[in-house]
């Protein structure tokens, strides 16, 4: 566990870190969330992880956030910070229970195949993380074009 531990983590303060400056230098939100979903696959394939094995969970990360982040954008719209966080809340467990359907559907489709998949800590954590970054990544920026941003109070 620690050394799953030891490799997780700094990716994640990565990600966080590349997060608050996005934030702080005012960037547009969705591409840099988008760009940031590509750290945990490189490391995942730099640690020697087979990226199919990661398929459900980054289906899974992709549907879960990226449903997630439409009810947090417009309740933050709508409701500003108490919205976003209700949005985020709700739209979380909706989402966790779509989206475990798909990645359990693609788990099944995928052993029926002969493909394996792992359920490896660090495949696991890092194609979720990896897929919740660009499911997410890729609302915010389609979002972004279209106009549509909540402001910074």
């Amino acid at each position: 566990m620690l050394k799953s531990a030891s490799i997780v983590v700094p990716v994640a303060l990565l990600v966080l870190a590349g997060g608050i400056a996005a934030l702080q230098l005012r960037l547009p939100i969705g591409p840099v969330v988008l760009a940031l979903g590509l750290l945990p696959l490189s490391v995942m394939l730099a640690a020697g992880r087979r990226l199919s094995a990661a398929v459900p969970d980054l289906v899974f990360g992709c549907i879960d956030t990226g449903l997630l982040a439409i009810p947090a954008l417009f309740g933050g719209i709508v409701f500003g910070i108490p919205g976003a966080i209700a949005g985020g809340v709700i739209g979380d467990s909706i989402t966790d229970g779509v989206a475990g359907f798909f990645e359990g559907y693609i788990a099944e489709r995928l052993r029926s195949r002969g493909f394996e998949e792992s359920r490896e800590a660090v495949t696991t954590s890092l194609g979720k993380m990896s897929g919740c970054l660009l499911g997410s990544g890729a609302v915010l920026s389609l979002a972004f074009l279209a106009g549509i941003s909540p402001t910074l109070l």
